[in-house]
């Protein structure tokens, strides 16, 4: 009988055991079945249009399941704000509200919300898609905590919630949420450094580049580049809107910092051109202002000829060496004419540059043989008939030329 009982006893603790246990599975079954905490979604090859109706939106990826949404852009003329863009599903229920951001600086848009481990396998790292300025709108989806979920123009993804205030909230700023932008409306457009055609060149822009636009004139408006300041545009070569701030693409920034870039280096190049032609007129005029010198006596006039003519005995004959004077073995083009002249007796600078201007100023209606004459870096002798003999450059020897083979800057005599 007492065996009996232990064996009843035994029983006993063995099903309290078996209880405790069953409910311990129980508890942790239930507990794997609680709803998980919902997870802000990742949008991928998402294009969120900020017009036109009818626009769907592939492969948003809701919080627990993935679904397409027929999106349609509207006006939000009921609360009171002109060309507010809402979004509407196909049964006309709004998606989201209009915010505009008042924050200081550019801020980012994500493809997803950074440093959330549970998105995507646990990989935390988003990319931007794009960035929004100061006073710029979009339009809110959804508030994951301190972050939005944001439609801004084309550019989708979470910014930073801070900064943000509902348009309800922002009448005051509704206005400066406005700019007005120039777009540029052909090739090789010019930015100029003022407002005058006459004015520096600071940037060569490319057909639709759009810049704010700072002040508008007569003739020319300031705009802002990115990167380089203000600048003036001509009136008649940019077409002028007012838009609403919204985001840009990082394609989009890119685009206008590299036309910028570029813009700046074409434009030095530019005006190179430019001073030098300047420059070139400026030199022409200036020789063209010389009164002609009197007439040469007989001796005058020999020499002259006697000076061309033996500078003549040594085409094709002489070569090119640069830096030499040696009417033997070889010269360059001012070591020849110094070399020659001092077969005379007469003494003339070394270098090209002080040749071309160490000598009497010649108007070029005035020309006479032995006469130097000096362009960019190089200088002949004339010999008259628009005829010059030289020593080019390397690998040729002492030849004839044409008198204007190159931009004239300036003729000096050294025979008078």
């Amino acid at each position: 009988m007492k065996q009996k009982k232990n064996k009843n006893a035994y029983r006993a603790i063995a099903f309290l055991v078996i209880a405790v246990i069953a409910g311990i599975a129980i508890g942790v079954l239930a507990g794997l079945s609680l709803p998980k905490q919902e997870e802000a979604p990742v949008l991928e090859n998402v294009s969120l249009p900020g017009a036109g109706a009818g626009d769907v939106i592939q492969n948003y990826l809701g919080a627990t399941q993935e679904s397409s949404i027929n999106l349609l852009s509207t006006t939000a003329l009921g609360a009171g704000f002109e060309n507010i863009n809402e979004y509407y599903d196909a049964d006309g229920s709004s998606l989201g509200k209009h915010i505009v951001y008042t924050g200081k600086k550019n801020i980012n848009v994500y493809n997803k919300i950074p440093g959330n481990e549970r998105i995507e396998k646990g990989d935390s790292l988003a990319t931007i898609n794009g960035r929004m300025e100061p006073l710029s709108v979009a339009t809110l989806i959804k508030e994951w905590g301190n972050w939005f979920q944001i439609v801004s123009d084309d550019i989708s993804g979470f910014v930073n919630g801070a900064d943000f205030v509902l348009a309800k909230d922002a009448e005051t700023l509704d206005s400066s949420t406005y700019q007005d932008v120039a777009t540029t409306n052909t090739d090789d457009v010019y930015i100029r450094e003022t407002e005058d055609v006459v004015s520096t060149i600071i940037c060569v822009l490319p057909k639709g580049i759009s810049l704010p636009v700072l002040e508008y004139g007569d003739e020319y408006s300031e705009v802002y580049l990115t990167g380089l300041g203000e600048g003036w545009i001509s009136n008649e070569e940019a077409d002028f809107s007012n838009v609403r701030k919204q985001a840009k693409s990082v394609k989009e920034e890119s685009t206008l910092t590299n036309a910028v870039s570029n813009g700046i280096d074409e434009a030095a190049e530019v005006e190179a051109a430019l001073q030098a032609e300047m420059e070139g007129l400026a030199r022409s005029y200036a020789l063209a202002q010389i009164e002609p010198a009197p007439p040469d006596s007989a001796d005058t006039a020999a020499l002259r000829e006697a000076v061309a003519n033996y500078a003549q005995e040594f085409v094709g004959i002489l070569p090119y060496v640069w830096g030499g004077s040696d009417l033997t073995s070889g010269v360059d083009c001012s070591g020849f004419t110094s070399a020659v002249y001092a077969a005379y007796g007469i003494g003339i600078p070394r270098t090209s540059g002080d040749q071309a201007y160490g000598g009497t100023p010649v108007s070029m209606d005035d020309l006479r043989p032995g006469d130097i004459i000096g362009y960019p870096g190089h200088v002949a002798m004339y010999i008259g008939g628009d005829t010059v003999v030289h020593a080019p450059t390397e690998g040729r020897c002492v030849e004839y030329g044409n008198l204007y083979m190159m931009e004239i800057i300036n003729v000096s005599r050294y025979i008078n």
